[in-house]
């Protein structure tokens, strides 16, 4: 309890401090990130922070809307129209056609038309361009054809029904082709063919046109240098300091002003957007004080809660604790001899106490869960009971499973291919999140009562992101956030996502799960496909790939010099609707 006490003195001092008069004349929002993104190429990154970055930069045909969670109009005139083909050569396929706004246009004046989506589409089915978690959406993917008399309109054609077809297809950040293909390589393979992964995969291997293009499109230039990443949102990156502040800048006359009254999601008020990469919450919370932050999500339970409380903050900033789509989870590396076993990873789901952890670490700003799907969705499974703690059952557990201190020595240990092993075990995370630590020690604590031996290792995010890629971990702590449409588990469950690159980093899945999967992604019957999330949801469960820890409620500051919303969608507000209402320090 000591460092809780320590971060509660921490806060009550800052705000009983006097605040310098600040200039707010400029309407820039500067808002504080967790940790560094790892690029900011909405195909290639894998951080939901480079992902927020994203988002004012690139523009997707449809988005959600951070209210009504819809999918609503964004770079595309309306949502598509849907059919279902009775003949002809798409013969038992769907088609979905877009039409893009026709003031859509790149920072060169340039329209955006049909062919930069082909082309954005070509990148993610090249098989050397780094998307193998987007490519896990496309597989339902058979053809694309511009109109004729309209460049600005596609249709769309697929192999059949899918679940998540119009989001799939309408959600993806368009790319101008000919800025990220220069050389116009992609212009010579047609969709259809790369969309057949099978011959693509073949394809590639004796084509060196789509490796060099794919080497190119993968560079850091691409993802990091001003002039080279390029949008149709209203901002532009202007400049990024790494571990310092990534600066984006409102364009001059940006096309989205014209329409911006019928399609509000082309809103963006403020002038400047600036991230700054914080990693440690009592630094972040320093700044916060001292009114240097517009906005920080991701707040401590304990210093929120502190924060609602303090006279001081609620003079300056607006809290809010929206509901979060996300769920937390410690993960473990299924293929290592020490953990292959789910009767071994299930005894150390029952080493930690999570109504504790929630009550003490999270403050009450969280609830269970017991598998992947958020306790918000009508099909999660309700019958499943959370793992209680019980460290006596996880002895048991572990003496069954063939674990025995044999030698006194206060651990566990097993044979294992003629040699005997320690259960000791590494926990990783990310570096400044006092959650993780926490949760960390107690496991630690915990495990060490039952003959476990657990180290804990703080990793910058970016290397943890890159440690859990290339397996190198036995369990780590992180998050992956719920999308606001039906599930597709194809991404982070199927065993085709378990590749160097792929999201299925537990190394989760067998023949009877990805069939399960399989099915749900093209179930059109509602009931039906419930009926399919229980059964995966009972096999995960089942096989305890991660101990699911918590589904938190966001903890959010704003300044009060802006009106702005919350969102259940990550990260629960959106800059670019941040309205300026006063230009003097609020409070002063």
């Amino acid at each position: 309890m000591k460092t809780f006490f320590i971060s509660f003195l921490i806060i009550l001092l800052c705000f009983g401090c006097k605040n310098e008069k600040k200039d707010f004349k400029e309407n820039r929002v500067t808002v504080r990130l967790p940790a560094e993104p790892d690029r900011i190429n909405p195909l290639l990154s894998t951080s939901g922070y480079a992902s927020q970055i994203e988002s004012h930069l690139f523009l997707p045909l449809l988005n959600f809307d951070p209210e009504s969670l819809e999918l609503t109009p964004h770079l595309a005139t309306s949502r598509p129209e849907i059919n279902e083909i009775p003949d002809g050569e798409n013969k038992g396929g769907w088609s979905y056609t877009f039409e893009i706004h026709q003031e859509a246009a790149w920072d060169d004046g340039k329209p955006v038309t049909a062919a930069d989506y082909i082309f954005t589409m070509k990148a993610i089915l090249n098989p050397k361009v780094e998307t193998p978690a987007y490519r896990a959406y496309f597989n339902f993917l058979k053809d694309v054809k511009t109109d004729p008399d309209n460049p600005k309109k596609l249709t769309i054609y697929t192999t059949g029904p899918y679940i998540l077809a119009e989001a799939a297809l309408g959600n993806v950040d368009v790319y101008p082709e000919h800025l990220y293909d220069p050389d116009g390589i992609m212009k010579n393979y047609s969709l259809k063919t790369l969309a057949n992964q099978d011959s693509a995969v073949i394809l590639v291997e004796k084509d060196t046109f789509l490796s060099k293009f794919a080497e190119t499109f993968n560079s850091s230039k691409y993802s990091r240098e001003k002039g080279f990443v390029n949008g149709c949102g209203a901002y532009q990156l202007e400049e990024w300091i790494t571990g310092e502040k990534i600066i984006l800048n409102r364009k001059n006359d940006w096309w989205g002003d014209k329409i911006v009254d019928r399609f509000p999601l082309l809103k963006a008020l403020p002038e400047k957007i600036i991230f700054r990469p914080i990693p440690d919450g009592q630094t972040a919370v320093s700044l916060l004080k001292n009114q240097e932050l517009d906005a920080m999500g991701s707040i401590q339970a304990e210093t929120f809660v502190e924060l609602s409380g303090n006279e001081l903050s609620k003079q300056f900033y607006h809290l809010h604790t929206p509901p979060y789509l996300a769920y937390y989870f410690i993960g473990f590396n299924t293929n290592s001899p020490k953990l292959e076993d789910k009767e071994v990873r299930r005894a150390i789901a029952h080493l930690l106490d999570l109504d504790v952890v929630i009550e003490i670490v999270m403050y009450g700003l969280a609830q269970r869960t017991v598998g992947p799907i958020h306790p918000t969705k009508s099909y999660y499974h309700k019958g499943l009971q959370p793992i209680l703690f019980d460290l006596e059952k996880a002895k048991k557990i572990l003496s069954k499973a063939g674990w025995e201190d044999t030698d006194n020595d206060g651990w566990l240990n097993k044979m294992i291919d003629g040699e005997k092993v320690d259960l000791s075990l590494t926990y990783k995370y990310s570096n400044g999140n006092d959650v993780a630590k926490n949760i960390g020690l107690l496991l630690k604590d915990n495990a060490q009562k039952t003959g476990i031996k657990v180290e804990l290792i703080a990793k910058q995010f970016s290397t943890l992101v890159d440690e859990t890629r290339k397996r190198d971990f036995e369990m780590y702590y992180l998050a992956w956030s719920n999308p606001p449409t039906p599930d597709d588990l194809r991404q982070i469950w199927h065993t085709q996502s378990d590749t160097p690159k792929g999201s299925n980093k537990v190394g989760f899945g067998n023949a009877k799960s990805d069939a399960l999967i399989d099915s749900i992604r093209v179930e059109m019957n509602e009931q039906k496909r419930h009926e399919l999330y229980l059964k995966i949801q009972e096999v995960i469960y089942d096989q305890q790939p991660y101990i699911f820890l918590f589904t938190p409620k966001e903890r959010i500051a704003i300044h009060n010099r802006f009106e702005a919303k919350t969102s259940a969608m990550r990260p629960g507000f959106f800059e670019n609707h941040f309205k300026l209402v006063s230009k003097e320090g609020a409070g002063d």
